[in-house]
């Protein structure tokens, strides 16, 4: 019954999660660590032996939209992190957010809770690997920018961030919707109207991944009609990390990939392929892969995902 209940909190605030928390509403998630389905302080972070079982190598992973970190759970009962955790020596944390708040103001709270972490740390950390899938890898960049004016310590020690089915040039679906939303609108009848402003009640961090928004300057003072314009700021790539990115692909078709992606993120985009309109930087791609046959939720929690994953972060950066 929690989990149910969790799960469907996870997906009310990624619908309406803006203004969940604009009302004060109690069911508006804030970012928090979480073990176990609990919310984790930081005082109590890392095992109860440390330092003698805290590790200087870290990992957080960080879900997407409508999702909380059930949804890296395999079918044997692990996740990334716990394989991560007994291969190769890694402290795993697991964020849960608000998915509905914009993507630049999770980027921001992300960026305070990682500079908290590794400052909580009863070790010096050396090693911190991000892994976000969807929506969680644009609010990891956008954390990254957060920091790169500031004299964090995290961003430093990140030389590693995987992406998985992020939308890096933003997603189609949600510029349809945009699209139709306009449309509907436009036409002046009442109850077209009526329809627009429901389906306009999604969340911004719905809106944001239209263009897949990381800056506050790409959506604050936008009116409606701006949700049709790539209003992107560019965001670099910071050249200490090395980024990793999986795609998903429906079928083994690359005609067929090419067209339907993971079902809910083109390939292109899952993989960074960016030309001048996009206004992004375009992802190296001798780290990006793309995996047949997986759709988009699944590449959270697949066994081949976690195995290039492991060889990855094997790898000498």
């Amino acid at each position: 019954m929690g989990n149910n209940l969790e799960r469907v909190v996870g997906v009310l605030n990624g619908l309406l999660g803006d203004h969940l928390k604009r009302t004060s509403n109690g069911l508006a998630t804030a970012m928090q660590l979480v073990r176990d389905g609990h919310g984790l302080p930081l005082a109590s972070a890392f095992p109860a032996a440390a330092p003698a079982r805290a590790t200087p190598r870290v990992v957080v992973l960080v879900h997407g939209l409508m999702s909380t970190e059930e949804i890296w759970t395999m079918p044997d009962g692990e996740t990334y992190g716990s394989r991560l955790a007994r291969d190769l020596g890694y402290t795993p944390f697991y964020v849960r957010y608000n998915s509905g708040l914009r993507v630049s103001e999770n980027g921001e709270a992300l960026d305070v809770l990682l500079e908290q972490l590794v400052c909580a740390s009863p070790v010096a950390v050396e090693e911190l690997v991000l892994i976000g899938h969807s929506m969680g890898g644009l609010v990891a960049r956008s954390a990254a920018h957060a920091a790169s004016d500031k004299a964090r310590r995290w961003l430093p020690l990140v030389k590693r961030a995987f992406y998985l089915g992020t939308p890096h040039l933003g997603a189609p679906l949600e510029r349809f919707g945009n699209a139709v939303t306009w449309a509907l609108a436009s036409i002046g009848n009442p109850y077209t109207k009526l329809i627009a402003d429901i389906v306009n009640l999604r969340s911004g961090g719905m809106k944001d991944l239209g263009y897949a928004n990381l800056r506050r300057e790409d959506w604050e003072g936008a009116g409606a009609d701006a949700l049709l314009q790539n209003r992107r700021h560019p965001v670099p790539l910071l050249p200490h990390i090395r980024h990793h990115l999986i795609a998903g692909a429906l079928t083994a078709d690359p005609r067929l990939s090419l067209l339907f992606g993971d079902a809910m993120v083109s390939l292109r985009s899952a993989t960074g392929r960016a030309v001048a309109e996009d206004r992004c930087s375009p992802f190296p791609q001798a780290h990006a892969r793309i995996m047949p046959s997986l759709g988009h939720l699944r590449l959270a929690h697949d066994p081949d995902v976690y195995a290039q994953i492991r060889a990855w972060c094997e790898e000498a950066v």
